[in-house]
Order: structure tokens, then C-alpha cells, then sequence
């Protein structure tokens, strides 16, 4: 049956992240394969029950703690569910890790098992799965990272507004001297103007 994982950075510590994982009434807020959660507090460990309803379902279902290994390690499973077609069950599992700066990375996984004419109805299942897990991780960031540069920093993604820098200090120019250029008011003088007469060379000149 096919399995789903994906990896999300957080910008909380292991501890922070792996108490919030823990409380399955957490997963309304993020988990788009829960859509309510008895509100009754339940002390995370293997073999904890509790009552949970998946969308379209009117009633409740079980979901059972079957691994927990703090801070790092945390799964739950469903009962099954009938339908008309046949059952399917749920299985979610968590690994917590630490990463750089005191952050944290959490893996999903998300594995489902279909039995009699659900078979049929698989790559349909697939396909919702590999559709709605980026989704959920998605909203998982945002509902444990709300501010938008911290997320662009885990994510590697996003703009940030550059810090403004200021401008180097330059020195105005000095003021330019205007000097008219007095040859160029003159007027120019007419050929011939000023000159005794044409120079004659040659016997008359005597």
C-alpha cells in the first residue's frame, strides 16, 4: 500500500514542536485528514486512544497511539473505516529532528491501506494524498512559524525587504566660472574693412 513522507523546517526547538505534535486535537488546525478531535485531554503513550472524526464522516472513529518515543519519535493509526466500496485506514507517523540554530525538522508520513473495492479507487487516493500533504505541511509552518521572514529563511523561498543602505557622501562640484566668450560677441568684420587699400607690388608701388 503506498506511503507518503515529506520533510517541513520549523523555526521551534524539537521539544516545542514534538508537545504540539503529541495532542491529536492539534491536527484540526493543520491536518486536512482530521476534521475534529474529542476535546478530552489524553496523556500521550502507546496505547492512547482517542476519538476522532474524518471529513465527510458523521460519526467518530478511534485513533490509536502505536509509537511514541519522546522527542523524536510519534505515531497514530485509525481504525478501520467501512464504506460501501470497502475500508481504509490511516496511519500517521512523525520524526522530530534538530537542526541548525536551535530549529527543528519534522517528516510526515502518511501511510494507507484500502481493502475490497477501495483497491479500485487507489490512484484516486494517491493522487488526493501527494495533492493535500504539501498542503498540510503548509499549514503546519504557518500555524508554528506566523512570521513571514522566518519562514523565508527556513524555506529558502519568499522576498524579504533589503536593508536600505546608506549613500556614499559626495562633495558637490565646484561652481562653474562663466567667462563670455567675448571674440565670439564681437561682431566679425567685413573683407576689407580696416585695410589702406590693396598693396600693390611692382612699379607702380614706387
Amino acid at each position: 500500500m503506498p506511503t507518503y513522507s515529506m520533510a517541513q523546517p520549523l523555526s521551534i526547538p524539537v521539544p516545542q514542536a514534538f508537545e504540539y505534535l503529541s495532542d491529536p486535537r492539534n491536527m484540526t488546525e493543520w491536518n486536512s485528514g482530521v476534521a475534529e478531535v474529542e476535546d478530552r485531554r489524553v496523556a500521550p503513550r502507546v496505547g492512547a486512544r482517542y476519538r476522532y472524526r474524518f471529513p465527510g464522516r458523521h460519526r467518530f472513529h478511534q485513533m490509536e497511539c502505536c509509537a511514541f518515543r519522546s522527542p523524536s519519535l510519534l505515531a497514530f493509526r485509525s481504525e478501520r473505516m467501512w464504506t460501501p466500496l470497502g475500508t481504509q485506514t490511516v496511519a500517521y507517523t512523525f520524526r522530530v529532528r534538530g537542526a541548525s540554530r536551535g530549529r527543528s525538522t519534522v517528516e510526515v508520513s502518511v501511510d494507507v491501506r484500502v481493502q475490497g473495492g477501495m483497491l479500485l479507487l487507489l490512484p484516486v487516493i494517491a493522487l488526493g494524498w501527494r495533492r493535500d500533504l504539501p498542503v498540510d505541511l503548509g499549514k503546519l509552518r504557518d500555524t508554528l512559524d506566523p512570521d513571514p521572514a522566518e519562514r523565508a529563511v527556513q524555506t529558502g523561498r519568499g522576498y524579504v525587504e533589503p536593508v536600505a543602505r546608506p549613500l556614499a557622501r559626495t562633495d558637490p562640484p565646484p561652481p562653474t566660472e562663466l567667462r563670455p566668450a567675448l571674440s565670439r560677441l564681437e561682431p566679425e568684420p567685413e573683407p576689407g574693412a580696416g585695410e589702406a587699400g590693396p598693396r600693390v607690388f611692382g612699379p607702380e608701388a614706387a
